[in-house]
């Protein structure tokens, strides 16, 4: 994977978005070439042809992306964009600019004759050996290709690998499991495999490799799993993980975990730890509101309870400042006055931990108040709910016409969400992978008055009951759901499918950002809301198409749609009857013909999801949060 040996530098360089390096095809991410090929993103102590992308003395370069506040999220982590993919005179100038790959699977077979061979340089074409391993008559077509001189076919990837719970993979092991009740003994200098299908099954018994000392077996049964036991089709014939990690360039290391088969172009086979994060400017505050805020702290202070500040007489005191200042209230930006004066009676503790919520805390409440400086990466322009006809559920409405997002590719996992998180490095470098993306969005903030009253309910809660129950069976403990969270992103990806149709953007260009917290914590930060936005690494995610939507006028109606086709599925009675479906029976009625949006719009990889919280099932219309529309 160096860069440094010029003999090794590749025949074909493809072209890859800097945002496709932060997901799909990030870090240890098998990537699919045009040319049938398939490789695996080194890690970043490879990129940049090994040199440090934070320049001398590690001065910020124009590779970096600069935000203090996520920065000192993840603990002190600077962030560097993939370069840019260069023309081919480029790219001789500045080598460094390339993003190295590894190739894997190393298993390559030959479609025509079957030959199984494994795979030299990264970089070098793999074609058929041209030898005839089943010694027929007169030889394979392969065979005497070559001996005419001619080229033989190019050789494809194995589609069977073998993965473990800690990241690490490798290729299927053929002679292990071609071997292993055949009652002979594999011999790497003899034997040869190749590979054929056929059959009148297309289940994995039409797959089956041969040797040339005789052994054969077929695919039936290497994908087996036994969840009591915790052991896999390879664990019972001796097969452990050797933990090889291609994208870091080591082979071997102590690893505990089983192996299990998996095809290398499943879903599971690598799912991103991606962190994001919407840029917030510094924020003035004028002299009108500082004096507010002193003398809202003074009247309050005095008041506090068990150490609690009333929030409710905060708000009161600040809707009424007119009354003891000596100048105009309306010059007071209510919203930051509030913070600030919460700040100032309750600040918290430097030692205490933040957590995702209040770090999103800190994003809701810049994006639920007016924030457009011209010359700022956020503008924003609130309405309250009262401007628009029958949105009883909502308190505003924020037009985000400009907005800066940043997203950081923290490391991955493999086999699912919950398994252990694989490294982007072996060496601890000081930076991670990441992308600036500018765009647009409207923020709901909702009415959390309405949501408690609602999520309260019995029929509720045994719901959300339900969705708990199947995660705990699935993969373990889980914390105590929370409704209004479910509720949200529900109706996040009934608008989104709604506001693609209007807005000229597609579904999969839209993303959604929740401001609610997963599980119920009396801690945690009180905040109901849900920003639908769009944001790409050029001027696409900024057309404006997306925020004149969120007019009066128009975005009712796009709302009064989104709920009546969340109140229909295609494949209904079965999903909204449903019982549990999707990732770890982590959705109720919720399938791809209704809720489930395209992996780059979701946040919670299409989890927690429910219409039947949004409008109701066949049996309960009233768990439904809307089941009497948008009209009060």
């Amino acid at each position: 994977m160096s860069r440094n040996d010029k003999n090794n530098e590749p025949k074909n360089r493809y072209p890859v978005r800097k945002s496709a390096l932060i997901s799909p095809w990030g870090i240890g991410a098998i990537v699919p070439v045009p040319s049938g090929e398939t490789f695996m993103v080194a890690g970043t102590e490879f990129w940049f042809d090994g040199k440090n992308p934070l320049g001398a003395d590690e001065e910020p370069t124009n590779f970096e992306i600069t935000d203090a506040r996520l920065s000192e999220r993840l603990a002190g982590m600077r962030f560097v964009q993939p370069p840019e993919f260069l023309t081919p005179e480029q790219d001789r100038e500045h080598p460094y600019m390339r993003i190295p790959a590894t190739r894997f699977p190393r298993v390559y077979y030959c479609p025509v004759c079957g030959n199984v061979e494994m795979a030299g340089s990264a970089h070098e074409e793999i074609r058929c050996p041209g030898d005839n391993r089943r010694n027929r008559e007169g030889g394979t077509y392969c065979s005497r290709t070559k001996e005419a001189g001619k080229k033989t076919p190019l050789m494809v990837p194995e589609r069977f690998i073998a993965v473990c719970e800690n990241g690490h993979i490798e290729d299927f092991p053929i002679a292990d499991w071609v071997h292993r009740r055949s009652g002979k003994t594999y011999d790497p200098s003899s034997c040869l495999m190749f590979r054929s299908t056929g059959g009148n099954s297309a289940s994995l018994t039409g797959v089956r490799y041969t040797c040339t000392c005789g052994a054969s077996a077929s695919m039936k049964g290497a994908f087996d799993w036994d969840e009591d036991k915790h052991e896999s089709a390879l664990s019972k014939i001796g097969c452990h993980c050797s933990g090889n990690s291609p994208w870091l360039g080591i082979e071997r290391v102590s690893c505990d975990r089983p192996l299990r088969v998996i095809q290398r172009g499943a879903s599971n086979v690598w799912f991103p730890d991606i962190v994001s994060s919407i840029f917030i400017p510094e924020l003035e505050i004028n002299a009108v509101t500082r004096k507010c805020v002193e003398k809202v702290c003074k009247k309050v202070e005095s008041h506090r309870k068990d150490g609690k500040t009333d929030e409710e007489m905060v708000r009161a005191h600040i809707d009424n400042c007119a009354e003891f200042l000596d100048e105009d209230g309306e010059n007071v930006d209510k919203e930051l006055a509030f913070e600030e004066v919460m700040h100032k009676l309750e600040p918290r503790s430097e030692d205490a931990e933040k957590t995702e919520n209040d770090y999103r805390k800190a994003e809701y409440d810049v994006l639920i108040r007016d924030s457009a400086r011209e010359d700022g990466e956020l503008q924003v322009r609130k309405h309250d709910a009262n401007e628009y006809e029958g949105l009883w559920f909502l308190r505003s409405i924020s037009l985000v016409n400009k907005l800066r997002e940043t997203r950081v590719l923290t490391g991955f996992r493999r086999l699912s969400p919950q398994a252990a998180q694989a490294r982007l490095s072996a060496s601890q470098t000081k930076w991670l992978p990441a992308v600036k993306n500018e765009g647009e969005g409207l923020m709901f903030c909702f009415d959390t008055g309405e949501l408690k009253r609602w999520a309260n309910r019995d029929a509720v809660t045994a719901r959300v009951d339900k969705i708990r129950e199947n995660i705990v069976y699935s993969s373990g403990e889980c914390g105590n759901i929370n409704p209004i969270y479910v509720l949200i992103h529900t109706f996040a990806h009934c608008l989104i499918s709604a506001l693609s149709n209007d807005s000229g953007y597609s579904a999969a260009s839209i993303r959604e950002r929740i401001y609610c917290p997963k599980y119920c914590d009396d801690n945690a930060p009180d905040m109901a809301g849900v920003l639908i936005y769009t944001a790409s690494g050029d001027s696409e995610g900024s057309l404006g198409g997306l925020v004149r939507q969120g007019k009066a006028g128009r975005i009712e109606e796009i709302i009064r749609r989104a709920l009546h086709d969340a109140e229909w599925c295609s494949a209904d009675p079965v999903c909204i009857q449903s019982n549990g479906q999707g990732i770890d029976g982590a959705n109720l009625a919720a399938c791809h013909n209704c809720a489930l949006l395209p992996e780059t719009s979701c946040e919670n990889r299409n989890m927690l999801l429910d219409r039947g919280l949004v409008v109701g099932t066949l049996d309960d219309k009233m768990v439904g949060f809307f089941n009497h529309g948008i009209k009060d």
